[in-house]
């Protein structure tokens, strides 16, 4: 079971992973919310992630996690991270049990992006509750949390021609295609949950 205590203990254990460290100003800052929530039913940990429309400018058709770009009207990257989750999928801060963050990652496409794990809170009705942006989401899934971090899903990459990066991650998950950042911050957090090794972070 992947309970706060464990959660929080990966948080800690991943203090000094992420991507090599580089200039942040650089850098455009953006946050994302790693989602766990716990399903009573059959009790099993599951993660939240969306897959973007096709038509963005970004990262279009891609697997990632509620996110986005910091904005001025936000204080810090935790309301960027707040305030994408619940443009992004309807899920607010009363609804999570926010409990830390993990180091900066970097993409090639100039992002320095901060990911702040959470817990559901076991009262919230996610299925009932989340609501996909009209413009950003095509769909919401809610994967059993062992299927994307088990390492035996895991592999290392070459990254696709038209990228900055020469290699990079992959997670097999049915037939979506989750890699790059998303899969990078499911492989670190894999392994601070002690599940694995700790990946390279040399992909940009």
């Amino acid at each position: 079971m992947i309970s706060e205590k464990k959660l929080k203990k990966c948080i800690e254990n991943c203090n000094f992973a992420g991507d090599v460290q580089r200039n942040i100003n650089n850098y455009n800052q953006a946050a994302i919310t790693v989602i766990f929530l716990h399903d009573k039913k059959n009790l099993k940990e599951k993660l939240i992630v969306i897959k973007r429309k096709t038509n963005l400018r970004q990262h279009a058709g891609q697997i990632a996690f509620p996110g986005g770009r910091f904005e001025r009207k936000d204080k810090d990257l935790f309301n960027t991270a707040i305030r994408e989750t619940k443009e992004e999928i309807n899920i607010s801060e009363n609804d999570l049990n926010v409990l830390g963050y993990l180091p900066f990652f970097y993409t090639g496409t100039g992002y320095a992006v901060r990911p702040f794990i959470a817990l559901l809170k076991n009262e919230v009705d996610c299925e009932s509750k989340m609501i996909p942006s009209q413009n950003e989401v095509e769909k919401i899934f809610i994967i059993e949390a062992n299927k994307l971090l088990s390492p035996s899903e895991h592999k290392r990459i070459t990254a696709p021609i038209n990228s900055s990066m020469k290699m990079t991650w992959k997670v097999n998950y049915e037939n979506e295609n989750i890699w790059g950042l998303t899969a990078r911050i499911l492989v670190t957090i894999s392994a601070g949950l002690n599940l694995r090794d700790f990946p390279p972070c040399d992909d940009i």
